[in-house]
């Protein structure tokens, strides 16, 4: 009977061994079965393993980190994740698999404050303080490379307001960048297809542009030449904002000179001689200037500071009756003596009728004796020659002036001053050609000094 209830003791030990078994295998089953269901905007991605969610918690917390470390800003996650509770017999997804999925879908956001100008949204800025900042940099480059100019006023036309929405990190401007927007608006680029008889100029001029602009917006350019049916591209940026500035400027002007005639008993009426030489004056001028974006549309002059007083030149003019006929003897030509560069006689294999006498441009000329004019002309070779018949048989030629100052038919004196030195005609260098005739026939000049 003992040894009968072994064998059966130890069936029925088995079998509860082998249930227990059965029972873990079947929990173990149950609990593995347990997961993760990832959606995301509500599309259903797939199914995480319960023990991956911590690692994946982790991971997408680092992604926004990283993404606040690249753009340098708070960001804000753009799509909804859920994790649903599921149970699946079915395979998951691995982990990385699950993170491959997450690298590619997920973005970012940040909040910026969008301006708004009149109602129309220009630029976002990192905060609503960066305003005051954009309005100082404005002035700041309203400014630039401006000497003796201080703002007095600076004063933004539009009605300026802000919203504080979720916009792409990359839409936020600098401060700098945002006042280079609103001085300079975007660039709107649109196209002109050229016509028959187009050319830059009356197309930068149909389009309000320079024409610098319209070679910058097409390099294709060659020369500055367009062809019918060529087709050039027009960018035009307006500002955003209309800005009214008052500016202070300081301007250096002249202050010319009075010329004041005085008498002289002791030249003759047609002489002339200058006694002080004029000078201008200079003064400082203070204008109040308003510009609208730039374009100046009213000055004002505020104040007024001498510099320099102005002298006034002083002529002496002459009161004695200029005589008849000539004195009868020469004078020289130039008044303050000049430079003999070449004499009466053979040069260069032919015959030089006068003598040569260098000075500076427009020292003046004047009459060798009295007389009337006979020529006050271009003549060839001689350029700008003034003929004098001094009606004793003697006639003078001054030739290569640069310019005349007497007419063909007047009576000139002695000393006045009928030309002004040059190099017109024939000639190397400024200088008079001096000659004197007798009864046509030239004779030395020097002959007579």
């Amino acid at each position: 009977m003992y040894i009968a209830k072994k064998p059966a003791q130890f069936a029925q030990k088995l079998l509860i061994m082998g249930l227990i078994i059965v029972l873990l295998l079947v929990g173990y089953l149950y609990f593995c079965s347990f997961g993760y269901l990832l959606i995301i905007n509500g599309e259903k991605v797939g199914i995480l393993p319960k023990s991956s969610l911590p690692d994946l918690t982790a991971f997408i917390i680092e992604m926004k980190n990283n993404a606040e470390e690249a753009f340098r800003m708070e960001v804000v996650l753009n799509e909804k994740l859920d994790f649903v509770p599921c149970r699946r017999l079915k395979k998951k997804e691995t982990l990385e698999a699950i993170k491959d999925e997450l690298r590619q879908r997920l973005s970012y956001s940040t909040y910026g404050y969008i301006l708004l100008v009149n109602g129309t949204e220009t630029v976002a800025l990192s905060s609503e303080e960066d305003y005051t900042e954009v309005v100082q940099s404005m002035k700041e480059t309203y400014l630039k490379d401006k000497e003796d100019i201080r703002l007095r006023d600076f004063t933004i036309q539009a009605d300026i307001d802000f919203i504080r929405r979720q916009v792409a990190p990359d839409e936020i401007v600098s401060v700098e960048e945002a006042a280079n927007i609103l001085l300079s608006g975007l660039p709107r680029q649109r196209t002109h297809l050229v016509a028959r008889g187009e050319s830059l100029w009356s197309i930068s001029r149909a389009n309000n542009m320079t024409i610098e602009e319209l070679e910058a917006a097409n390099p294709h350019i060659k020369n500055k030449q367009v062809k019918p049916n060529d087709e050039l591209k027009l960018v035009k940026a307006e500002p955003l904002v209309a800005v009214l500035t008052v500016e202070e400027v300081k301007v250096t002007e002249r202050i010319p000179f009075r010329t004041i005639y005085v008498n002289d008993s002791s030249m003759y009426t047609a002489q002339t001689k200058v006694k002080t030489a004029g000078r201008i004056g200079e003064k400082e001028i203070i204008y109040h200037v308003t510009k609208e974006n730039g374009v100046e549309i009213k000055r004002e002059k505020v104040g007024e500071n001498i510099i320099r007083e102005p002298i006034n030149k002083i002529i002496a003019k002459g009161t004695k009756p200029a005589p008849k006929r000539a004195v009868g003897r020469f004078i020289w030509p130039l008044a303050s003596g000049g430079t003999i560069t070449s004499h009466f006689g053979p040069r260069w294999g032919r015959m030089h009728y006068g003598v040569d006498i260098a000075a500076a441009a427009g020292t003046s000329v004047r009459a060798a004796d009295g007389g009337v004019v006979k020529i006050s002309s271009y003549q060839g070779s001689y350029g700008n020659l003034v003929v004098i018949d001094h009606g004793n048989g003697y006639s003078t030629y001054y030739a290569h002036n640069s310019r005349l100052l007497v007419n063909s038919g007047e009576r000139v004196v002695q000393g006045q001053t009928i030309a002004l030195v040059g190099s017109t005609g024939n000639s190397t260098g400024n200088h008079v050609h001096f000659e004197i005739r007798k009864n046509g026939t030239p004779v030395n000049p020097l002959n007579f000094f």
